[in-house]
Formats: C-alpha cells, sequence, structure tokens
C-alpha cells in the first residue's frame, strides 16, 4: 500500500470515528436530558430532591411520611419499578450520588438514612421494620432505625434487616441477608451475612457523581 493510499484509509477513518463519537455524544446527551426531565414528574411526590436527579422509567413512590433524596441520583426502573416509601412517621434520607437498580424495595416506617455514592444492586430490599406482628399480623411493630453510610455497595438480591448500621466503603455480596452491623471497608456475603475479608481503605477511589 502506497503511502497516499495509506493516508487516505486512515483520514476516512478517523472522519468515521469522530462521527460515531458524535453520535454517541448526541444520543448519551439527550438520554441524560430525558433522565432530568422524567424525573421531574416521577419524583413529584418526594419530599426533596436534589438538583440534577435523574430516573429510568418510573419508579412506584409512596411517601406518607418524608423522603429527601440528594443531588445526581439515579433510580433505574427499567425491568421491574424501584419501589421506595415511608409510613407516615417515616423518614428516608437518601445522600449524594446514590445508585438504586430495578426491583430494589425501601421502606422506613420509622428512619432509614443511606450516604453518599451508595450502589444497591437490583431486587434488593431495605426496611427498618418486621411489618407484621408474630402474634397479631394486623399490628406493624415500631421500627428500627437502618443506617447505610458513604460509598456502600450492596448487590444484587440482598436484604437489609431492621437496626442494621453498614460502615462506610463496605461491600454486600449479592444474595446475603445482613441482619447485624458491618464493619467500614468490610466484605460480608452469605445467609445470615458473614465476614469475608478486609478491605484497604487507602486503595478506595472515590466516585464521582455525575
Amino acid at each position: 500500500m502506497s503511502l497516499k493510499l495509506m493516508f487516505s484509509v486512515l483520514t476516512a477513518k478517523a472522519k468515521r470515528d469522530s462521527a460515531e463519537s458524535l453520535r454517541h455524544r448526541i444520543s448519551k446527551g439527550a438520554r441524560y436530558l430525558a433522565e432530568l426531565l422524567t424525573a421531574k414528574y416521577y419524583l413529584r411526590m418526594v419530599t426533596v430532591v436534589g438538583a440534577h436527579a435523574r430516573t429510568l422509567a418510573r419508579p412506584r413512590i409512596i411517601n406518607l411520611g418524608r423522603i429527601e433524596m440528594g443531588r445526581h441520583i439515579l433510580i433505574r426502573s427499567i425491568l421491574v419499578p424501584a419501589e421506595i416509601g415511608t409510613s407516615r412517621r417515616g423518614i428516608l434520607r437518601i445522600g449524594d450520588g446514590v445508585r438504586i437498580n430495578y426491583g430494589t424495595s425501601i421502606y422506613a416506617e420509622r428512619a432509614i438514612t443511606i450516604g453518599d455514592r451508595v450502589r444497591i444492586g437490583p431486587y434488593t430490599a431495605i426496611a427498618d421494620t418486621d411489618f407484621h406482628d408474630p402474634y397479631d399480623r394486623s399490628v406493624v411493630p415500631a421500627g428500627s432505625a437502618v443506617v447505610i453510610e458513604d460509598d456502600v455497595w450492596i448487590g444484587a438480591r440482598c436484604t437489609v434487616l431492621k437496626g442494621v448500621r453498614i460502615g462506610r466503603g463496605a461491600v454486600v455480596g449479592t444474595g446475603a441477608i445482613v441482619t447485624k452491623d458491618v464493619p467500614a471497608f468490610t466484605v460480608v456475603a452469605g445467609v445470615p451475612a458473614k465476614h469475608i475479608r478486609a478491605l484497604d481503605p487507602s486503595r478506595f477511589v472515590q466516585e464521582s457523581y455525575a
């Protein structure tokens, strides 16, 4: 192949790649804008919503108490709606940069606090109550607060039970049932969730919101 022909081929490829990159950026920007706009409608029942909140399809929101959502959150409901609710006395606080996946269920009878940059996998359940008294099923027991600190990663199909605190940077393995506190920068897994290994905090890279 001559140098002239090689230059022509490379130039054509560069133009094609540039056009594809531009289309990708336009598509990504349009999708981002759509997620911002739908969030304004889908999250209208939320008490406080921070800037740049996004939704991908429609979540189910039942807010009888108070729900506060931070900036740059993203709620995905593409296959099964995420469900987020509070009782009349319940308070749910969700921090900045949180990602909530489809099929997730979060319910605060009393109080649930989710820190910044938390990642919650599909079909995860987080509740601060047992929902029914074992003897009188019409009675909802008093809740016991749940706290999920910053930078926690919760895998798919996990369950976080009442009264639990999950420390910063911890990882909850897929399918785990968390029945007791999880120390910071610890990996837990299993039923019930047990310590698997410790993480090195010095190696942790904090994610950006956007």
